[in-house]
């Protein structure tokens, strides 16, 4: 931390200049208290290491010697306490600014860097979105840290407003024994509180970074899919008719290494066009919303609770799952959501057909059964 005048506040010099010349005019002299008992006076010695400078004026020269002459033991360790808390606050606060200021720098340099077209290079065609995530959460976390540096910082300038006043009781009653109140306490307490913030930060950065290079290995390998044979783009998906949009959704989950046990629904199938088996006994049931340029239709949440009636009750689903190249309602997500019902709509389809993704990382499940796989 640096010794930079804090913005914000009275000129500490400025300050101290004029209280300590109306103190000495006669408000109260350094030292002087209702029956007090003085030691004896400071002797100045001219081959000291420290000796007060020669003042040409008269008066001061009068005042200064007064004070001196009247101030004890106390005094002097009282105005030296007082001066090196001024100079630590004045550290301390100047580095909460400079760490603000860091933050801000990043925060702006975290907002350019999203904006960037061509981020390290590349276009990032197959996972922008997945980028921009990335970024997000880091700005989100950068913008917490700089509401709480901010906070402490108000803190800890009020504290050194304080501080940094001369006080109108005798400065060494400040010092006396069983005192815990100074404002330098404040200060410390919210550097102490900011503390951990470069380290959280550092943490962040690493993780940042370790997520774009993974983000940059699946670009590459959704693009290398994406013009291979097994690739089904939305556009050619949209093409299909209800039976051949069933099948393919089957051949997907035949590809992601599961058992298909139907392919397509049919008359009587209640809700279950398409049942597969994962390897290690999972039973996936599906149904299947394919929607066409002339119906364009969002699928609502009275299908999808219609599907939970039959998903599980039924067909002894473990993984229930709803497939449409178009949307879902709000609602819809929000009672699949609440059931433990997994939806694939154009967004998500798009990565499981057209990129290559797996079923088990489109929907957020492990390829083995787990505690935590909802039923």
């Amino acid at each position: 931390m640096g010794r930079e005048p804090i913005e914000d506040h009275v000129h500490a010099g400025e300050e101290l200049g004029v209280s300590l010349r109306a103190w000495i005019l006669g408000r109260r002299p350094p030292g002087v208290v209702s029956g007090r008992i003085y030691a004896p006076p400071v002797i100045i010695d001219r081959d000291a290491r420290v000796v007060p400078p020669r003042y040409p004026d008269r008066d001061v020269r009068r005042w200064m010697g007064d004070a001196l002459g009247k101030a004890d033991e106390a005094d002097l360790l009282a105005a030296y306490l007082w001066v090196q808390e001024i100079s630590i606050g004045r550290e301390a606060c100047t580095g909460l600014r400079r760490q603000r200021d860091a933050l801000r720098t990043n925060l702006e340099r975290l907002e350019k860097l999203k904006g960037d077209s061509h981020f390290r290079g590349r276009t990032w065609d197959f996972t922008r979105v997945e980028l921009d995530s990335v970024f997000d959460a880091f700005i989100k976390m950068v913008k917490y840290e700089l509401d709480l540096i901010g906070r402490c910082l108000q803190q800890a300038s009020l504290a050194f407003e304080e501080l940094s006043t001369l006080p109108e009781e005798d400065l060494s009653t400040r010092y006396a024994p069983g005192r815990v109140d100074s404002p330098l306490n404040t200060i410390a307490e919210q550097w102490d509180e900011i503390a951990p913030s470069t380290e959280r930060f550092a943490a962040m950065n690493q993780r940042a970074l370790a997520e774009t290079e993974h983000l940059e290995a699946v670009d590459d390998r959704r693009n290398l899919f994406a013009q291979s044979q097994k690739c089904y783009s939305l556009r050619r998906i949209l093409e299909f008719d209800g039976k051949n949009f069933e099948i393919l959704v089957a051949w997907l989950t035949h590809r992601d290494g599961m058992k298909v046990i139907r392919q397509h629904g049919g008359t009587g199938d209640r809700g279950a066009d398409v049942i597969s088996q994962t390897p290690d006994g999972r039973r996936v049931v599906v149904q299947c919303k394919q929607t066409s340029r002339a119906a364009k239709q969002m699928v609502t949440s009275t299908n999808v609770q219609t599907f939970n009636g039959t998903a599980r009750l039924e067909h002894k689903a473990d993984i229930a799952l709803m497939v449409t190249n178009g949307t879902f309602s709000e609602p819809a997500r929000d009672f699949a959501n609440d059931h433990a019902i997994h939806l694939i709509g154009a967004t998500e389809l798009e990565r499981w057909a057209t990129w290559g993704d797996s079923l088990y990382e489109v929907v957020g499940i492990s390829r083995e059964s787990t505690s935590e796989d909802p039923a």
